[in-house]
């Protein structure tokens, strides 16, 4: 019989929970309790435990009030740097990247049958900013913009307000059909995100 410390099953719990995640499950602000988890994927509290750890160390979830832990709550000045930080990462790569491999990444990174819901939406911009740190070779990139892009995942789920409006913003993204790629890959990244920085400065007033 598998122990609850077998790193097998440590590494499930981890891996179905991180799953779930990425689908968009869980909800801003509800606690995560550890005996919930515990249930939900079939195991006992010390696996649960160890998974909700990892996540916390990932910046994904954090200790909930009332005991327990929730989503990382991104909003304010804090969700204005985490902006900031993935703009200036991303136009930085964009700018070490040569041509022909940033139009593959791009060409690549476009969804062919895009999911227009909230969840396929924060994908696809994600899957985008991951090809553009892929197109570098360099791994610290590749690790910092996928962990980058699950701290926003539920953020971007969050700010959707138009499926219509967010479509298009990903078409606009993904255009290769202009004359300086690069130089317009890097504005386009500077008008996604201080679009959002804008507006959540304007929130704070």
């Amino acid at each position: 019989m598998m122990s609850a410390m077998d790193p097998p099953l440590q590494e499930m719990v981890y891996r179905s929970l991180k799953a779930d995640y990425a689908a968009g499950v869980f909800s801003p602000g509800r606690r995560l309790d550890v005996q919930d988890i515990a249930d939900r994927y079939r195991s006992s509290k010390t696996p649960a435990r160890e998974a909700l750890c990892r996540l916390m160390g990932e910046g994904l979830i954090e200790p909930h009030p009332d005991g327990g832990h929730r989503l990382s709550q991104y909003s304010g000045e804090r969700l204005v740097q985490l902006y900031a930080w993935n703009m200036s990462l991303l136009m930085s790569l964009v700018h070490e990247v040569r041509l022909s491999a940033l139009k593959r990444a791009i060409e690549e990174a476009t969804p062919q049958n895009l999911q227009r819901t909230p969840v396929g939406i924060s994908h696809a911009v994600g899957s985008i900013f991951l090809s553009l740190a892929s197109a570098t070779g360099n791994e610290f990139a590749i690790l910092s913009v996928n962990n980058l892009n699950e701290r926003l995942h539920y953020v971007r789920i969050g700010e959707i307000q138009n499926l219509r409006d967010a479509a298009k913003e990903i078409r606009i993204l993904t255009n290769i059909s202009v004359t300086d790629l690069q130089k317009s890959m890097r504005r386009r990244l500077e008008a996604y995100h201080m679009r959002r920085i804008e507006r959540e400065k304007s929130a704070l007033g």
